[in-house]
Order: structure tokens, then sequence, then C-alpha cells
């Protein structure tokens, strides 16, 4: 037996048992040792002790507020508790729950086994979702644990809020009537940011830059729209600037702002396919909290120094009751509709969830997941060319019905909406 095989095994024998409700079991592999890990789900969501990953290659050290983690290849890892957002090294994934104290252990989401350590390092880590095992490849002994170094925080844009709320969508204000409508492209993720990879390579940027320039190409043979790329090349652009910059672009005229991505499973092996949309609200289900943290993932390090998600949070309840959301709901519709002409299917509808991208972007603003990387046969489709082609002429029909259905001055209410 190898002496990582022999650790597991050692390790696992001396952890008591979680001191929560269990929901279901977690198969621990290294080489030929299997062990069995009970996971916790006394908060309404599967939870693994976060003491269980010294058996898989990581050094767990308490923190007054969490823990600090070291691991493979030098991967750093700081949790803290009551807040689904941490630090991977010098950035900030999110988690689909915050982790929590129960005594002096702390749980986290099942996700960080079958989502993030498979994904961030998969040369020593796979899950299989069939048999709910997660299995550790021998990687590298980790180094000694020291805290990541902290970045200096940038302040995000902050959108202005209106002094007085008012009941319901109001019209979007008479402005030149003459004046182009803009409309801001996002092509997902982009530069050392891949997004998601299929199994066959390929890259979830790709797919979005590609639609993206179809959808561009589309809208310029119209005089009615300046159009305008947040990335027309494979290059990075950090989240916020995303919306910062859709913002800055339209200025004083209308907009919209479009993020193109495509969509992964939680598991290795799953069924799901199909497209979707999303508005910002707050996520309302499992799947939708799923996307944003899976969205939200290459956020840069912009989060509040006690480590919540504090300009999030407060772009969030600032934009919550403000109109852009229901012209933001109401563009998804068309969305979704144009989309389906060109996608094969299933329609899964028009979501909602706090995703980082659009926040900042003051304007009627989605983010459209065009399909599943993660489902082979989807994947084959969304890569091929042609279909990103069809998919950015859909796109494009999507706010062209946009603005001809809702013109800037038109007086329409959300009341008077049939």
């Amino acid at each position: 037996m190898s002496r990582a095989a022999l650790a597991v095994a050692a390790a696992l024998a001396l952890m008591p048992g979680p001191c929560a409700a269990q929901a279901q079991s977690l198969r621990l592999r290294s080489g030929e040792v299997e062990a069995v890990v009970e996971v916790a789900s006394a908060r309404g969501f599967s939870a693994l002790p976060v003491s269980r990953l010294g058996a898989a290659g990581w050094r767990v050290e308490r923190t007054p507020v969490g823990v600090l983690l070291a691991g493979p290849r030098g991967a750093r890892l700081e949790l803290r508790d009551g807040t689904p957002f941490l630090r991977w090294g010098a950035a900030v994934a999110q988690l689909v729950h915050a982790p929590y104290f129960e005594g002096d252990e702390l749980f986290v989401p099942l996700q960080l086994v079958t989502d993030l350590l498979p994904a961030r390092l998969p040369d020593d880590y796979a899950f299989e979702a069939g048999t709910m095992s997660l299995t550790w490849k021998g990687a590298p002994r980790a180094e000694p644990l020291r805290a990541a170094a902290q970045p200096p925080r940038r302040e995000a844009p902050r959108p202005a809020v209106e002094a007085r709320r008012r009941p319901g969508a109001q019209p979007l204000p008479p402005r030149d009537p003459s004046a182009r409508r803009v409309v801001v492209i996002d092509a997902g993720h982009g530069g050392e940011d891949p997004g998601t990879v299929s199994r066959s390579g390929i890259r979830e940027k790709s797919v979005a830059l590609g639609v993206a320039r179809a959808m561009a190409a589309e809208l310029r043979t119209s005089d009615e729209f300046e159009v305008v790329m947040i990335r027309d090349g494979d290059t990075f652009v950090p989240l916020w600037d995303r919306g910062a910059r859709a913002t800055t672009a339209k200025g004083e005229r209308h907009g919209v702002f479009v993020s193109i991505h495509a969509n992964s499973a939680a598991v290795r092996g799953s069924p799901a396919r199909g497209f979707e949309t999303y508005f910002l609200s707050e996520a309302r289900t499992e799947h939708e909290r799923r996307v944003a943290a899976i969205e939200n993932a290459p956020l840069a390090v912009e989060a509040a120094p006690d480590g919540s998600a504090g300009d999030l949070d407060f772009i969030l309840r600032e934009l919550k009751n403000l109109d852009q959301q229901h012209w933001s709901s109401l563009l998804a519709e068309m969305v979704q509709q144009e989309v389906g002409r060109a996608h094969p299917g299933p329609d899964r509808g028009v979501k909602q969830a706090p995703l980082a991208v659009i926040t900042n972007a003051i304007m009627p603003a989605v983010l459209v997941e065009i399909g599943y990387l993660s489902h082979p046969e989807e994947a084959k489709l969304i890569g091929e060319p042609a279909f990103q082609e069809e998919a950015g002429k859909a796109l494009a029909r999507a706010v062209t019905r946009f603005f001809q259905r809702y013109p800037p001055g038109s007086g329409t209410t959300a009341g008077e909406l049939r």
C-alpha cells in the first residue's frame, strides 16, 4: 500500500463523524484504499467537514473567522464562516452556500469536492457522480501553510440609486428618437480564463466569442444600432469591468447589455442540456445559485475586507427595485424565444441570479447560457461555427424585437403590457 493510501486510511479512521444530520455519503479514494465520509445536511444542503480534506492532501489551519488550506501544487484556499465567497490564491470563487461552523468544525458545501477541486486541480482530483466518489491521484505534498497574499482592493463601480422608488416599472425616459441604440456584447471569459471546457476540449471562451461576433455582424447591418464588443479577441477582462465598460459606452443613450456563456452540469455524466437566460435578482433555486457561483468564479479580488461580497450585495440591493430589472426580464424572454429557433432545446426558461458581470451594467442586461459543454452531443453542436452564427443572429433578433416592442419614450409601462 502506498504512503498516500496509508495516510488516507489513517486520517479517516481517526476522524469523528459529523455532528450534523446526514444526507448522503461521499467515497474518498486513493490508490487501493476507499473510505466512506458521511455528508451533513443540517442547513438544508449537503456539506462536508473541511477537516476531512486533510485525508486528500490538504493542510487545514483554523483562523478566527474560518480556515486556511494548503493543497497540491501550491494551491491556497481561504474559507470563511457565513460567506459563500472563498479566496483561491489571488482570485475569488463562489460556493452555492455559505460555510458554517458546527462546534469547532467548519462545514463546506459538497460543491467544493464535486466541482472546484476537480475543475481547478484536474491532475490531482476526479469526481464521479454515479458512485459519489472523489479520487485523489496522489498529488505532491502540500507546502507549508501561509495566508495568501492580498492584492490591493479595487472599489467596484456602484450605480447611482434613485432617491425615491416608484412602484412597478416606469417608461423608458424619452430621448432623441434619432439616436442610435447601443448594444454592448460581452463574450464571457477569455484570455487566461477559459471558462467551462468540454471533454473534447471545446472552451467556453471560444464559443462565447464566436456567438458574440456573429451577433455583432448581424446588428451592424442596421443603422439603428451602435455595437460595442467588450472583447473581440482572446483577452481577459475582469468581471466588474465588463458592466462598467458597458455603462460608460452607453452614456445617456438607450442600450442593452448581453453577456454570452456556455453552461456546465454539476456532476460529470449529467444529462443536463439546453439554453437559459438570466437577469439580475436573487437566486430562487439551487440551480440558479450554482450557475451564479460558476459565472462569478473568476471574480477579481474586490470583496469587502471582511471577506463578504460587499459590493455585489450592495449593488443587488440597490438594483432590486429599479426599473432595469423589469426591462431585463422582458429582454430575457425575447432572448429565449429567439434562441429557441436556433437551438434544438430544451428551452430551460428565464431565470434570475446575482451575477457579477451584469450587476453594474445600468441598462437592460441579461446573461445567456447558450448550451451545456458538459453534455458531449450538445458540446459538439455549440462548438460548430454554423451554430454559433445562428445563435448570434438569434440574439440580434431578440435585441431588435426588444427595441421595436418597447421603443424609447413610448410611454409603455408594466401595467399596460399584455
